[in-house]
């Protein structure tokens, strides 16, 4: 299906930038990849405020065109 695609796609993205493969991506990780990314963006994009994007906000974030992987 589509949406298997598209979560496949975000799985990706997210994998290639969580460096230390905790299944979360951090400011720091986030950083190496959008050298432009301020930490008020990245608090933004972190819904539940644990410091860290989980697989849902990561996939929120590319879906607003906040992070954009390719």
């Amino acid at each position: 299906s589509v949406a298997a695609i598209l979560t496949a796609g975000v799985a990706l993205g997210q994998a290639e930038i969580d460096t230390d493969g905790d299944g979360m991506v951090s400011y720091t990780e986030l950083l190496l990849v959008m050298p432009d990314m301020t930490e008020e963006d990245f608090t933004a994009l972190d819904a539940n405020e644990d410091g860290m994007l989980d697989a849902e906000e990561f996939a929120a974030a590319e879906e607003a065109g906040l992070i954009t992987m390719g």
